[in-house]
């Protein structure tokens, strides 16, 4: 089932007065603004492209006396309407990076919206808090947000769904000064359908992690050389010896209380200024503790119940999918007979050629609740993007109170441990021993410290070969994860490849014969990251007219692709400004279209979109349902009321 499919329902087109200077409304299938040269037919795919979010400066005058363009679209079964106003630099060159606002329902409503709907605006460029208007596309046509050193937006896309007049004949893409191979090849893998953002984070990510292990490695290495005895680097050893060294500190003290208590009862040496000095030191310092404990614990529990509301959020997400999954599934299933007389129920189409229902006769709205859905999972994705920056916020706060609270319960142990000292000091008239006793209990409190310290060492060294260990197997699970996914890639890129040739030769083997080796073609190729396409040699030599031919084919053969392979990321649209470009003959170019028809006759013409504009329109093709408008002339151009 092809689930990301985009359509121009209308263009309307503003002009500086508030006029009307363009409406029309288009269909599904394949949509021919026709005219005579110079009639506005460019003005008006350029209008589209804008619209949808590409880049283009270079309008004509006529179109830079218009305010604003607005299109009702329907991507992936939602009712979208856009609007973006034509602002002018210094240069009077139309600015590029203009924002889009978005409307969630149709042109008209749009117009007018009710209390519960408003229109929202979106800008070029995206943050961690905010999405940018091709972010929104891409949401709502299924299609990956790349993150990552490639920005590619729609406007890339649209490169390869545009065919314009003023890029030059070997340039697959539509042209731009500063354009890059890895931009090309990111938004071709995208549209065919083999981008995969787990793939791409995770060859990241195998990146750092290697570069992490090479860095434990050596720091392993560097500590290991500090000690010439291995049991040195070993925790359970060190431990041990600390374990005995204070069963000795413990049995020499036990040896002192023994001798002051044989020499007489043991007395409070502290004078009670001190004492109470000490004790009052200790509430006030427990009571820091317990508070930094209590904020800490606070923290804690907002963090989890963000988490929970995280959650939550993201369950809805998938529910309200899964819903608009559910329901695309189940608008293909039709009602072929009355429920209550087992007649067979005849289509109903109503006077204005709206949709109704079989059995009541009401007009219907098949994209309403997929619209709904759409607006709400915006709505969801901005609470999450909202809920997931304050996640951090907490957590920064949670990771900076730990070492305040660890510096606070020391300062409370070490006046613990003065207070305790001042009660337990005693006199007794067994000095000598004692005193001996208080020497060899101090060189074994000065060995622990030394043990401590070396137990720290060892602990280290213990962290770093279990974060290496723990690295190790992680980079081994990402690489198989990478290796599955890229046959699984390399699969569909061949079906794809496959498809796109299979088209393409269909178009070159049914040209008029103008070209011997596109009538003889049995090899056809595109190297995305080159810009170009080509049968068997990429330095072959063409006339303008054919060089043209072939591009087209390879664009459209890339489009028709889209048709028979779901796994696409293709919108299943296209757009392209004149069918005869580059000096094509006319013969040639009303071939190229009828061949075009007729192979499109094989797929559902509810499932694409073509639009394009011709000067050269056959008698048949001009009397058809095909075409949007009327024939323009240079007295009926397409903009009006300027």
């Amino acid at each position: 089932m092809i689930t990301n499919n985009l359509f121009v329902n209308r263009l309307v087109v503003i002009s500086l007065n508030g006029s009307i200077a363009y409406n029309e409304a288009f269909h599904k299938g394949v949509n021919i603004i026709r005219g005579d040269n110079s009639s506005g037919k460019s003005t008006i795919s350029n209008f589209i492209f804008y619209i949808l979010g590409g880049e283009f400066t270079d309008f004509v005058p006529e179109a830079k006396k218009c305010s604003e363009v607005f299109a009702e679209t329907e991507m992936s079964g939602a009712t979208i309407t856009l609007r973006r106003q034509i602002e002018l630099d210094e240069n009077r060159k139309v600015k590029t990076r203009t924002s889009i606002y978005f409307f969630w329902g149709n042109y008209e409503e749009s117009r007018n919206p009710p209390t519960d709907k408003h229109w929202q605006k979106f800008g070029y460029n995206s943050y961690p808090e905010t999405k940018s208007f091709s972010n929104v596309i891409f949401d709502n046509l299924n299609i990956p947000t790349v993150k990552g050193d490639s920005n590619i937006t729609i406007h890339q896309l649209l490169r390869l769904m545009y065919i314009d007049q003023e890029s030059p004949t070997g340039s697959l893409f539509v042209y731009e000064q500063f354009d890059s191979q890895i931009t090309r090849e990111t938004t071709a893998d995208l549209l065919l359908g083999v981008y995969d953002d787990d793939l791409y984070q995770n060859k990241k990510g195998l990146i750092d992690i290697t570069k992490e292990i090479d860095e434990l490695k050596s720091e392993i290495k560097a500590t290991k050389g500090f000690f010439s005895n291995a049991l040195l680097l070993n925790p359970s050893h060190i431990e041990v010896k600390i374990e005995n060294t204070e069963k000795k500190i413990s049995e020499i003290e036990q040896q002192i209380i023994t001798l002051k208590a044989a020499d007489r009862v043991r007395t409070i040496k502290a004078d009670k200024f001190r004492y109470q000095q000490l004790s009052s030191e200790i509430s006030k310092q427990r009571g820091v503790v317990t508070k930094l404990k209590d904020d800490y614990i606070n923290v804690q529990h907002e963090i989890l119940d963000n988490d929970f509301f995280i959650g939550s959020l993201n369950e809805k997400l998938k529910a309200l999918k899964n819903s608009s999954v559910t329901r695309e599934f189940l608008n293909n299933f039709q009602l072929e007979y009355c429920p209550e007389c087992l007649s067979e129920i005849k289509p109903h189409v109503k006077a204005d050629g709206q949709e109704s229902c079989k059995l009541c006769k009401e007009t219907i709205d098949s994209t309403y609740g997929l619209t709904q859905v759409k607006r709400m999972q915006q709505e969801i994705n901005f609470q999450i993007i909202e809920s997931n920056s304050i996640q951090k916020l907490l957590k920064d706060e949670l990771e900076a109170m730990v070492p305040q609270i660890k510096k606070e319960t020391g300062v409370l142990q070490d006046l613990q441990k003065q207070f305790d000292s001042e009660i337990e000091d005693v006199n007794t008239s067994r000095q000598e021993q004692i005193e001996n006793l208080a020497t060899e209990k101090g060189l074994a409190e000065g060995e622990i410290m030394q043990f401590r310290t070396m137990l720290e060492n060892a602990q280290f060294y213990a962290s770093l070969l279990e974060r290496r260990d723990q690295l190790v197997r992680q980079r081994d699970q990402i690489d198989a994860f990478i290796k599955q996914i890229e046959n699984q890639q390399n699969t569909l890129k061949f079906r794809v490849e496959n498809q796109i040739k299979k088209e393409a030769l269909y178009f070159l083997t049914n040209d008029f014969h103008r070209q011997d080796e596109f009538k003889n073609a049995n090899d056809f190729h595109i190297d995305f990251s080159n810009n170009i396409a080509f049968l068997s040699s990429k330095y072959a030599k063409y006339s303008a007219s054919s060089n043209f031919y072939l591009k087209i084919s390879a664009r459209f053969a890339l489009f028709l692709a889209s048709l028979s392979i779901p796994e696409m990321r293709y919108p299943r649209f296209i757009l392209a400004d004149n069918m005869e470009d580059k000096g094509i003959e006319e013969k040639r170019a009303q071939n190229f279209q009828k061949i075009l028809i007729e192979r499109l006759k094989d797929f559902d013409p509810t499932t694409y979109q073509v639009i394009y504009t011709t000067s050269y329109i056959t008698d048949e093709l001009n009397k058809s349902d095909l075409v949007v408008g009327k024939f323009h002339t240079i007295g009926n151009r397409t903009l009006q009321n300027l």
